[in-house]
């Protein structure tokens, strides 16, 4: 029996002058994206890194040198680490050390970042550096600064670094990272048979073909990144790569999104609605302007598309199917549901659907939530639980304990219907406000500190802060604090603002009152 889907050289060789990424500025086809992926591996080797080991990837670019980047590592049988340009170094050196990198990818741009990680991490990692295309110009020695081996495909020391062995190293593709509510980034790792059976549903879902184009849209360090790249590549489609100024306003990812002529976009609502507002409005009985060149497919998820604003796009888009997919980094999607674009008034909700044909999805009721696992009294039916995910895609096949409410209806369908703990969504990102919280109690005139999330009428959710300052403090302010904050977690994960108090508020029992804060 043929083991899952692995991403190889040789598959994407096979497929010869059929172009596999295009920018504003240049095409790459498959051939050339299989020779230069075995450059990376081959590059990788003379650096030390073996199949199994874990291999940083850091890309300021974000160009064509990332998915070259990521097809050599995957395809030379390593652990891929994607690590956010946009995050200062020393997060990215705890992240590093943490899961025992021994090597590092990344393009020229981002050397000076680089830099900062050897700086956190007390020790240089071997470089492997690529060009924008993707062309490997500077290659490195063997080094003894990277953390623990990896031994004939098996962890050394399961468990040691945080990610449970699965079904030994060989198995993980990826380790993804998000928000931890201990103040620390919390590792994912996403085995292939979760991506086998991820990626085989979306081209299937969307009948995804040599004839797409794919606009990549999310960071490495974002699941949905991985629909851009592996299904993409899978389904032998091209990835259309936009550099990060390209998604820095609605007018430029309007502009990118005509350039580059995608036919199936993967992305959060907020960059959808940035997109609609970017577009010609109607006016004088004239139709408001649709997207141009017409999409094929839209698939949106991370966060809850407000009803009216997903109307907008609809309206926008009319030629396009439009799927929203749910699911945490920890289950990768789980349910999803085609939008009947005819149906959107504006103002009722969409259910995140089904679960998917891999996924195992059912409720616990909120009644048993105090349990120490997944067990309790399960709802069969209509009702209200936490959702509780198993499958080949979720983190050790499950069950796991999802920590959103949803609710199923009498019409079988899922609906979000928010968190259980604190955890919130900012532009897609998962934040955990204990890890904010963490790094903002660390400044040395910080007594007490709380972070709640708001609504934002222009920017949706955002992060506040709010400290209690020690009696001698006088120049810690929203600016510094919000500074200090920058040097130490990633922008998404900074308040807008920071206010202080005297004290913060208390419940009865002593505890924080986040209600009174956010009232």
């Amino acid at each position: 029996m043929a083991g899952p889907y692995r991403l190889r050289a040789e598959d994407l060789a096979a497929r010869g002058d059929a172009v596999a990424l295009v920018s504003r500025g240049a095409a790459v086809t498959y051939a050339e994206l299989a020779a230069r992926a075995a450059a990376v591996g081959e590059a990788l080797a003379r650096a030390g890194a073996r199949p199994g080991d874990r291999v940083a990837l850091l890309s300021s670019g974000r160009a064509h040198d990332e998915p070259a980047a990521l097809a050599g590592v995957l395809a030379a049988g390593a652990v891929a680490v994607p690590l956010d340009a946009t995050a200062p170094p020393a997060r990215l050196g705890r992240i590093a050390r943490a899961r025992g990198c021994r090597a590092l990818v990344l393009d020229a741009a981002a050397a000076g970042l680089a830099d900062g990680i050897d700086a956190a991490i007390g020790a240089g990692l071997p470089r492997v550096e690529l060009d924008a295309e993707g062309r490997v110009v500077r290659g490195a020695a063997p080094s003894d600064a990277g953390g623990e081996r990896v031994a004939g495909g098996e962890r050394v020391a399961d468990g040691a670094d945080g990610v449970r062995d699965v079904a030994g190293a060989q198995d993980v593709a990826c380790i993804l990272h998000t928000s931890g509510s201990t103040g620390e980034p919390k590792p994912v790792p996403i085995t292939w048979a979760g991506l086998d059976a991820f990626t085989a549903f979306c081209i299937d879902l969307v009948g995804l073909s040599p004839a797409d184009r794919v606009l990549r849209v999310a960071e490495l360090v974002f699941d949905l990144a991985w629909f851009d790249h592996l299904a993409t590549f899978r389904a032998g489609a091209t990835l259309a790569t936009m550099t990060r100024r390209d998604l820095a306003s609605g007018r430029a990812l309007r502009d990118a999104v005509g350039a580059l002529a995608p036919t199936v976009i993967y992305g959060v609502p907020s960059m959808f609605m940035k997109l609609v507002a970017a577009l010609p409005a109607g006016g004088a009985g004239a139709p408001a302007a649709a997207l141009c060149p017409p999409l094929r497919a839209i698939l949106f998820a991370g966060e809850v598309f407000p009803p009216r604003e997903l109307a907008a796009l609809a309206a926008r888009a009319p030629g396009a199917a439009l799927y929203n997919l749910y699911g945490p980094t920890e289950t990768n999607v789980c349910t999803f549901h085609r939008v009947d674009s005819v149906a959107l008034d504006g103002v009722s909700e969409v259910p995140i659907g089904l679960a998917c044909p891999y996924a195992a999805c059912a409720l616990v009721a909120l009644d048993a939530l105090e349990a120490d696992d997944a067990s309790g009294r399960f709802i069969d039916g209509p009702g209200t639980g936490e959702l509780v995910v198993s499958g080949p895609t979720t983190v050790n096949g499950g069950p796991y304990r999802t920590r959103d409410r949803v609710e199923r209806k009498a019409d079988g369908l899922f609906y979000f219907r928010g968190r259980i703990d604190r955890m919130v969504k900012v532009r897609g990102y998962r934040v955990e406000p204990g890890e904010v919280e963490a790094a903002l109690a660390s400044h040395p005139a910080v007594r007490q500190a709380a972070v709640i999330a708001v609504e934002d009428p222009r920017l949706g959710k955002t992060l506040r802060g709010f400290v209690a300052l020690a009696a001698d403090s006088r120049e810690a302010d929203d600016r510094s604090l919000r500074m200090y904050l920058a040097e130490r977690l990633p922008p998404y994960m900074v308040p807008e603002k920071i206010v202080a108090l005297d004290e913060l508020p208390r419940t009865s029992t002593g505890k924080i009152d986040y209600r009174a804060l956010s009232g």
